[in-house]
């Protein structure tokens, strides 16, 4: 969507939202932040179990249900439409929103098959309407700052990023796309995206190369733990753990020449307003390299550590914020292409832990 047509969005009216597919992550990514978010409202749902649509609407005061998100997206009350459905479905609800000119905040990842991509991008690039994945940590400061951190040289080099993203699976995920294979289960295509988003982020993913591994032990053959790494020219690597079965860790460590930074249950501001806490730690007897003193806090001689604390935030309020912004034309949107490298190599790097292929970024 181009920005004349962003211009002609209402400026004063309420952007109105329906839900495509009442899954369990609908209340907490939107039916319960919209409620922060100024002139949103979420006005429909679609689902095909109507017991469970209604259940949903009397929750939370939605006045309309719909059997068929067909019916949904015909209609004209309707400018937005959340997508939570099993992440097979991705790609054909987001060409038929986006072809009704609904504006398509769809959870991660955006689709599971490549070949989607390329009609993906002409159907945005045609549409009246605006595409965003949920990928709801990108529209925190947290990331801004780390990657300030590191174009800074204000610690030296950066020589790895670890990220650890390892969430026990409820129930075994019974009943849940996240156990089979056909639907995108497993824990890589959950949370890979995070990581490669990170990485997109704070340093790139050109030129990177990759290489994962998994037993693919899980039910019905998923990837249960699955571990992947990405070695830059530089030297850099960045290494991830992801798991449906370990103990309950998440979190991002970056190691310096002469420093550590490290973000602590790094999906905390998921669950509500949460304070988000970036510690960095200085490498003993080893001294930042201080080239911008206005640009960083600045530490003492006797100083081992330092905070850098932002204020309580929830990351889906952030995301719906930033969405409902570059639909009345006051963002930028964030370009499809971001999204589409991240399922190419998500898809890549998926495989190649099956064939012990080495993955190199374009």
């Amino acid at each position: 969507m181009n920005a004349a047509a962003a211009a002609q969005e209402p400026a004063m009216r309420d952007i109105r939202f329906g839900i495509i597919g009442c899954s369990a992550i609908a209340p907490r990514a939107l039916l319960e932040p919209i409620r922060h978010v100024a002139g949103a409202r979420v006005t429909a749902l679609a689902n095909r179990t109507v017991a469970k649509a209604g259940e949903m609407a009397d929750r939370f005061g939605v006045s309309v249900i719909y059997r068929h998100a067909e019916d949904m997206l015909k209609d004209p009350e309707i400018d937005a439409v959340y997508i939570a459905l099993s992440n097979d479905l991705h790609a054909e609800w987001i060409g038929k929103a986006l072809r009704a000119h609904k504006h398509v905040l769809v959870e991660k990842p955006l689709c599971l098959n490549t070949a989607d991509l390329a009609p993906l991008a002409a159907t945005v690039e045609q549409s009246s309407a605006y595409l965003l994945e949920g990928v709801m940590v990108q529209h925190h400061p947290w990331q801004h700052e780390l990657r300030r951190i590191v174009e800074s040289g204000r610690y030296g080099r950066l020589c790895s990023i670890e990220t650890s993203l390892c969430i026990p699976a409820k129930e075994g995920h019974a009943d849940n796309y996240r156990s089979r294979p056909e639907q995108g289960g497993g824990c890589f295509w959950d949370l890979g995206v995070y990581w490669l988003q990170l990485l997109q982020a704070v340093v790139g993913l050109e030129q990177a190369e990759f290489h994962s591994q998994s037993d693919f032990d899980g039910p019905h053959g998923c990837d249960w733990t699955f571990r992947a790494q990405a070695r830059y020219p530089s030297g850099l690597k960045a290494s991830a753990l992801f798991s449906f079965e370990r103990p309950y860790h998440c979190a991002h460590v970056l190691t310096f020449d002469s420093a550590v930074v490290t973000l602590k249950d790094c999906f905390r501001a998921n669950l509500g307003f949460y304070k988000m806490t970036l510690k960095t730690e200085i490498k003993k007897d080893i001294m930042p390299n201080i080239t911008d003193a206005d640009a960083l806090p600045v530490l003492s001689q006797t100083s081992s550590h330092t905070k850098t604390v932002f204020e309580p935030m929830n990351y889906y309020v952030n995301q719906l914020n930033t969405f409902c912004s570059i639909i009345r034309g006051e963002a930028e949107p964030i370009p499809f292409r971001e999204a589409a490298e991240r399922v190419r190599l998500l898809a890549a790097i998926h495989e190649a832990a099956r064939s012990g292929e080495t993955i190199y970024a374009v």
